[in-house]
C-alpha cells in the first residue's frame, strides 16, 4: 500500500528545481558572455537604463565621425590660408614705387611672377578634399573658380579678363587719350582754357578741384555742372613758378592731380607752360602743356587706374561681371551677358559665409567653416594678381622698338648731316625719354595700387585672409573642445553600462557553485521525498 504524498511538498520541489535549473542556465551565460541578459526583456528593471545610455553613446559617436570629418577639412582650410597669407606678404614686398630694378629687372619680370601666383592662387581655390570642394560655400559639388587660362583668356567664345580690361581702357582712355576730357580751343579775345567731362558716365577722369598761386594773372573757375567745367583764365602775364593745380578722380576712385608752372624757358620741360605777354598766347600755351601732360598721365597712372577697375568689373563680389556698353567710347557699365562673358565664381554669396558651412559637434555646439572665394581677402589676391599679370612695362630699348618712334629715327637719318638732323634726333630723343616714362609711371602706378589692396590696414575687415584665419581657429577650437567632452563622457557611459548590462565573472561563478550545491541537495531530498511508501516507513 502506498502512502498518499500529498502530504508533501513533492510538486513544490520539482518547481524549486526547474527554476534553480533555468536560473543555473542563466548564470552559465553570464558566466560565457559576461553579459547579464542575451535579450533586451532578460535585463529587466535594468532596461530603461541600457536602452538610454546607448542611445547617448550612439549621438556621442554621431558627433564623433562629424568632428573627425571637419578636423580633416578645417587641416587643409589651415594650411591654405597660411599659404594665402604668405602670398599675399610676397606680393606686397615683391613690387614697391620706383623700385624698377637693376636694367629695369623688376618691371620685366612682374608680369610672369604675379602669373605665377595668380595661378597658384586659383589651384588652391579650386582644390577638393575627398571630393567636396571647400572654397564655395555650399556649393561643394563642382570648383568654384574657373581655372586661370579660361579667367584671363575666355574660353569657347566668351571673354575673359583681356577683354574687359581692353574694352574698359578704351572707355576711360577716350578716342583723343585725353580721358575723356573735352580741351577746345582758346577762344580769341578770351584768354581763357576750358577742360570739361564729357559726358556722365563712369569712365575716365572726373574733374574734382582747381588751384593756382598766380594770382591776379591767373584766375580759376572750380568745377561745376553736370557733366563738371572748369577754366583756368589769364589776364596779364605770370610770373616764372607760378602754378595751376588740377585735381581728378582716376576710375577706380583714386586721386589724382597735374600741375602746371609758368617758365621763361624756350623749350619747357615736362609740366611747364612758357610764359608771353598776350593773354591768348598764354592760354594757348597753357592747353598745349596741358594736354601733353593728360595724354601723358593717361598713359600711365589712369591706364593703371583702369587696369584695377577693369579687375574689379571682372571679379565682381557677386560673380556677375560688369561690361562697358554704348559708345564707342562706352558710357555705362552693365551686367555681362553669360553667352559673352566668362563667369569667374560659380560658388555661393552668402552674406555670412562661415555659416554657409556647419556642422553640429555637440547638442549645443555648431562648428562653421564656410569660405567663399569672393570675401575681401582672397578676392584682392586674384583681383590684384590678375591686373599684374596682364600689364606689360616696356623698357627703354622696347620703347625705341616702337614702330612710330622708330619712323621718326628713320626720317632723322634720312636728313643732311646738319641742324635740321639734330632737332629730329632731339625730337626722337625727347619721344623715346616720354614713352619710358610712360612704362615707369605705369608701373608705379600699378605698384602703387598692388601696395594699398594688399596693405596690412586691412587685416581687421571683415573677410580678410587674417579674419578668416581666425574663424576657422575658432572653429577648430570648438571642434576640438566638444571631441575632448565627448571621450570624457562616452568613458562615463560605457562604466555606467558596464554596470548595468554585465557580470563579475568572480561573483558569477561563486554564486553557481552556490547554486549548484542547493540544487544536488534539492534533487535528493525530492528524490528521497518521491519515493516515501508505507511499506518503506515500516
Amino acid at each position: 500500500m502506498i502512502v498518499n504524498k500529498t502530504m508533501f511538498p513533492v510538486q513544490t520541489g520539482f518547481s524549486v528545481i526547474s527554476q534553480m535549473q533555468q536560473q543555473l542556465s542563466d548564470m552559465q551565460m553570464q558566466l560565457g558572455s559576461g553579459q547579464k541578459a542575451s535579450t533586451l526583456a532578460g535585463m529587466g528593471r535594468d532596461l530603461p537604463m541600457s536602452l538610454s545610455v546607448r542611445s547617448r553613446l550612439d549621438k556621442i559617436e554621431g558627433y564623433s565621425g562629424n568632428i573627425d570629418i571637419i578636423d580633416l577639412r578645417l587641416s587643409f582650410l589651415d594650411k591654405a590660408m597660411s599659404r594665402f597669407d604668405a602670398i599675399e606678404s610676397e606680393a606686397r614686398t615683391a613690387v614697391t614705387t620706383g623700385d624698377y630694378g637693376t636694367n629695369d629687372i623688376n618691371m620685366a619680370t612682374l608680369p610672369g611672377l604675379s602669373l605665377a601666383r595668380l595661378d597658384e592662387v586659383v589651384t588652391m581655390l579650386n582644390q577638393d578634399v575627398a571630393g567636396r570642394y571647400l572654397f564655395g560655400g555650399n556649393v561643394t559639388d563642382k570648383p568654384p573658380v574657373q581655372t586661370t587660362d579660361v579667367l584671363l583668356n575666355g574660353e569657347g567664345g566668351r571673354l575673359g579678363y583681356r577683354q574687359i580690361l581692353s574694352e574698359r581702357l578704351a572707355a576711360d582712355q577716350g578716342t583723343d587719350g585725353l580721358g575723356r576730357l573735352s580741351l577746345p580751343a582758346v577762344v580769341a579775345g578770351s584768354g581763357a582754357v576750358h577742360l570739361a567731362e564729357d559726358g556722365t558716365h563712369p569712365f575716365g577722369y572726373k574733374l574734382s578741384t582747381v588751384s593756382t598761386n598766380g594770382a591776379p594773372a591767373i584766375a580759376v573757375t572750380q568745377p561745376a555742372g553736370t557733366p563738371k567745367d572748369l577754366s583756368v583764365t589769364f589776364s596779364a602775364e605770370p610770373t616764372p613758378g607760378q602754378h595751376v593745380i588740377i585735381g581728378m578722380t582716376l576710375p577706380d576712385g583714386s586721386e589724382t592731380q597735374i600741375t602746371l608752372t609758368a617758365t621763361t624757358d624756350a623749350i619747357p620741360g615736362d609740366g611747364g607752360f612758357q610764359i608771353d605777354a598776350d593773354p591768348d598766347v598764354m592760354a594757348a600755351n597753357f592747353r598745349t602743356a596741358l594736354e601733353t601732360s593728360l595724354k601723358q598721365k593717361t598713359s600711365g597712372e589712369l591706364q593703371a587706374a583702369s587696369t584695377f577697375a577693369a579687375a574689379k568689373d571682372f571679379f565682381d563680389e557677386a560673380g556677375i561681371p560688369k561690361r562697358p556698353a554704348g559708345g564707342p567710347p562706352a558710357t555705362s557699365l552693365v551686367d555681362a551677358d553669360p553667352a559673352e562673358v566668362v563667369f569667374w565664381y560659380a560658388g555661393e554669396t552668402s552674406a555670412d559665409p562661415r555659416s554657409s558651412v556647419a556642422a553640429k559637434v555637440d547638442d549645443a555646439t555648431t562648428a562653421k567653416y564656410g569660405i567663399q572665394a569672393t570675401e575681401s581677402g582672397l578676392l584682392k589676391l586674384v583681383r590684384t594678381q590678375a591686373a599684374l599679370a596682364v600689364t606689360t612695362y616696356p623698357v627703354e630699348a622696347d620703347v625705341r622698338a616702337t614702330p612710330a618712334i622708330e619712323q621718326i629715327r628713320l626720317d632723322a637719318m634720312a636728313l643732311p648731316d646738319d641742324a635740321t638732323r639734330v632737332a629730329k634726333l632731339e625730337e626722337y630723343e625727347a619721344a623715346v625719354s616720354a614713352g619710358y616714362r610712360q612704362s615707369r609711371d605705369l608701373f608705379d602706378g600699378m605698384a602703387s595700387r598692388q601696395q594699398k589692396a594688399m596693405s596690412e590696414g586691412h587685416n581687421a575687415e571683415a573677410g580678410s585672409i587674417e579674419r578668416i584665419t581666425m574663424d576657422l581657429a575658432v572653429a577648430t577650437m570648438a571642434s576640438h573642445s566638444a571631441s575632448e567632452r565627448h571621450t570624457n563622457y562616452k568613458n562615463q557611459l560605457e562604466n555606467l553600462l558596464t554596470n548595468v548590462e554585465t557580470v563579475s565573472q568572480n561573483d558569477t561563478a561563486m554564486a553557481i557553485l552556490a547554486l549548484q550545491t542547493r540544487l544536488q541537495a534539492s534533487y535528493q531530498v525530492t528524490a528521497a521525498v518521491s519515493k516515501l511508501s508505507l511499506s518503506n516507513y515500516m
